[in-house]
């Protein structure tokens, strides 16, 4: 959950290209994008967008601001409702509470965190405690790194009970409640009083993204002290799964690198930034909430996943790799054996070498498909096909696309075998699929009804009324997306008027894919009756139903290349013309290798040949595709 002024700075921190993308069509060009202004009429592209200052100008009409600004005269929003707006595009969300301007509560516990900081920070400085000296030398911190990170100490003699004593007595009692309910002090339970929560430890400040405290992260240093590491526990002012430790410092670096480091570990990040890895933000714990995959994958598209490399680690990656992928982003992996983690590899190996293995790195499915294939290959078919099922076990984050299909039959012939490719890839979606349905058995979703992009603009006035939905609306989809069915949704989103051509209804019956039937159902039926200047409002909000990952990012990407230049007539006929084609040889290879699946389980020899010859006549007609 987030503040008005929170929602702010993130979407500060957000590049004005990928807000404006939400709300119109732009081009990259060169190192700025640009597009036609929606705030004049407009006929060839004057809008210039640059991330870098963070505004976007017109050289026709002078219109000019930042994306906050450009949503509010679009869209025609006060300044808070444009936030909002925003916020809700870019995966942020805004707690009721905090929609006023000033909340009492929030402010409070914002001035006894920031107070709290400043305390441990002055007593580290000031006082000089020899336990708090001897951590720096041992992990080797320099002066940098600590004023950085704020880097400070909690006295053993319960300091900051003591100071909240000493504030005017209009303050003190609001205040000394506050720090109770947040974790700060606790009740004494052998006479009346408090006592700090935090004792002769070292103390890291976890602020939000526009650097406010939040919260503490300890870490113990004398030996006889457990836990290791105390920190804040959840609160209202303080949710560590929407919180990424040294963002606040670390974002202009990741926007400037076009890439980051994930980490899991406080020291971890403050070593990195240390040795010149500025780009470099840490989970709080093992987790990473959809909110803050979205704010990195909003900044760049190149992850690095660098956690410590046990198995608790690489668990925790591989979690957090497969959110990525459903966010349409690959991680690479920085493994640091054998050391265990990146503040350990810098300080036995230094800068150079971790930049060699950040140059180097592959993608983390890689890691874990190399994980599951031995050194010594087993003999045994079985055991082979059952190493295989693992790497399809790894894959299926990515779905039926061509990376993993080529992953698979890589495996394949590393693993020996010596099936086809084709058979590896049937097998492989065979795979999906099984999981596909089990999935939709086990977790089945009612879909949304339709509804209206945004509250200021009205559907058409029978658009609740839109058959979309046909009558096998209730079967369980287990047909993964074809490569044809892909290019054939992009291209329709990205030139709905294809949707009016000849060949469409003929198209309909073809397609095989449940959800893309769907929307290219919708479209049909709304098209004419919207007004084109929508056309990208409802297609967003078709984008808020509980649509696969796999389709809603074929949306996105259509979107963000929808540019309302329509096609001519010619060529949207031969392009739909070739995609018709390209469906009845699917059509025909999907027969085929329902076919092949009853040849294995013919239960004679001459069944077997009966299936075999219909194999053969469609091999012939694929032949006869292939040769025109």
């Amino acid at each position: 959950m987030a503040s008005i002024d929170e929602a702010k700075q993130i979407i500060k921190d957000t590049p004005i290209s990928t807000v404006i993308s939400y709300y119109h069509s732009i081009d990259k060009k060169g190192a700025n994008f640009q597009g036609i202004c929606p705030f004049h009429g407009d006929s060839h592209p004057s809008l210039v967008i640059n991330d870098a200052k963070g505004i976007y100008k017109c050289f026709a009409c002078g219109a000019a601001g930042d994306s906050i600004k450009f949503v509010t005269d679009k869209l025609n929003l006060n300044f808070i409702e444009a936030i909002k707006d925003i916020a809700g595009n870019i995966g942020v969300t805004i707690e009721e509470q905090f929609s006023k301007e000033k909340n009492p509560k929030y402010e409070m516990a914002i001035r006894v965190l920031q107070v709290t900081s400043k305390l441990y920070k002055k007593y580290a400085t000031d006082s000089k405690p020899q336990n708090f000296i001897n951590f720096l030398k041992h992990r080797n911190l320099n002066e940098e790194s600590v004023t950085n990170f704020q880097i400070g100490y909690a006295p053993k003699n319960n300091g900051l009970t003591h100071y909240l004593a000493t504030i005017s007595e209009s303050d003190q009692k609001a205040a000394t409640s506050m720090a109770k309910d947040i974790g700060l002090i606790r009740d004494s339970k052998r006479h009346q009083g408090h006592y700090d929560f935090y004792r002769d430890r070292v103390i890291f400040p976890i602020w939000d993204h526009s650097g406010k405290v939040r919260g503490f992260s300890s870490r113990a240093v004398l030996p006889d002290q457990v836990p290791k590491y105390l920190n804040s526990g959840e609160s209202f002012i303080f949710d560590k799964g929407n919180i990424l430790y040294g963002f606040n410092i670390a974002k202009n670096h990741i926007r400037q690198q076009d890439s980051v480091i994930l980490v899991e570990g406080n020291m971890d990040v403050v070593m990195l930034h240390q040795y010149g890895f500025k780009n470099s933000v840490a989970t709080m714990g093992v987790g990473l909430s959809q909110n803050s995959i979205r704010l990195l994958n909003n900044m760049t598209k190149n992850t690095f996943l660098a956690m410590d490399s046990d198995p608790a680690g690489i668990k925790a990656m591989t979690k957090i790799n497969q959110a990525f992928i459903e966010q349409g982003v690959i991680p690479k992996f920085i493994d640091f054996t054998p050391c265990k983690d990146p503040d350990e590899f810098l300080n036995e190996f230094g800068r150079l070498k971790l930049q060699e293995k950040i140059d180097h790195a592959k993608s983390f499915i890689d890691y874990l498909i190399a994980s599951e294939i031995p050194e010594s290959i087993p003999e045994s078919t079985e055991k082979k096909l059952a190493i295989l099922n693992k790497v399809f076990e790894i894959l299926t984050p990515l779905g039926s696309n061509l990376m993993a299909s080529e992953k698979a039959i890589n495996c394949a012939k590393a693993l020996g075998l010596k099936s086809s490719h084709e058979d590896v890839i049937f097998e492989y979606k065979s795979f999906l699929t099984d999981k596909t349905s089990s999935r939709h058995t086990n977790h089945s979703k009612v879909k949304a009804p339709l509804a209206p992009p945004q509250d200021h603009m009205e559907p058409p006035h029978d658009f609740h009324d839109v058959p979309f939905m046909p009558d096998d609306a209730q079967q369980t989809e287990t047909i993964p997306i074809s490569k044809t069915e892909q290019v054939l949704l992009e291209t329709i989103i990205t030139h709905p008027e294809c949707i009016l051509t000849d060949q469409i209804t003929e198209i309909l019956d073809k397609i095989q894919h449940f959800e893309v039937k769907r929307i290219v159902l919708w479209l049909k039926e709304i098209y004419l009756e919207i007004d084109e200047a929508e056309y990208s409002l409802f297609l967003k909000a078709k984008m808020r139903e509980a649509l696969p990952e796999e389709i809603n990012s074929i949306l996105a990407s259509s979107l963000f290349n929808y540019t309302n230049k329509k096609l001519e007539k010619g060529i949207a006929n031969k392009t739909l013309q070739d995609l018709n084609k390209r469906l009845d040889e699917d059509l025909l290879k999907s027969q085929r290798n329902a076919l092949r699946a009853k040849q294995l389980n013919a239960n004679t020899d001459d069944e077997g040949l009966e299936v075999l010859k219909e194999i053969q006549q469609i091999e012939e007609q694929l032949l006869a595709f292939r040769n025109k």
